[in-house]
């Protein structure tokens, strides 16, 4: 009676190291800057084609068109420009009240201080 034997388990005979790769460093701001410029130019000529139909066609019909076709071109826009506004404002505001805060502290009111007091 013949049995079959399995044939042996592989063996490892080199080890081979894995390459290491250099972690990537996340994207730089230099590199948004082509994106926003691109962006930027899209709304500017969509604005300045909207002008131009609006000038050459007037009408309710066209400014119905129009409205319809183009309200996220300038609602996005608004909503995302918001932000940034928003937080300058409440910054200048907070910059104001502090120079407010720091000058009160040095200065003294003249009725305060008397001849004498020392």
């Amino acid at each position: 009676m013949v049995v079959a034997q399995s044939p042996p388990p592989p063996t490892i005979t080199s080890v081979r190291p894995t390459a290491y790769r250099e972690p990537t460093p996340p994207s730089a701001p230099d590199d948004q800057v082509p994106v926003w410029a691109f962006v930027w130019t899209l709304f500017g000529f969509k604005m300045a084609i909207v002008g131009i139909i609006l000038y050459t066609h007037p009408g309710h019909a066209t400014n119905l068109l129009v409205l319809a076709t183009t309200w996220f071109w300038v609602i996005i826009p608004m909503i995302a420009l918001t932000g940034p506004v928003v937080f300058r404002w409440r910054l200048m505001k907070i910059r104001k009240r502090r120079a407010a805060l720091r000058r009160s502290e040095w200065v003294m009111d003249a009725d305060r201080i008397s001849p004498g007091s020392d």
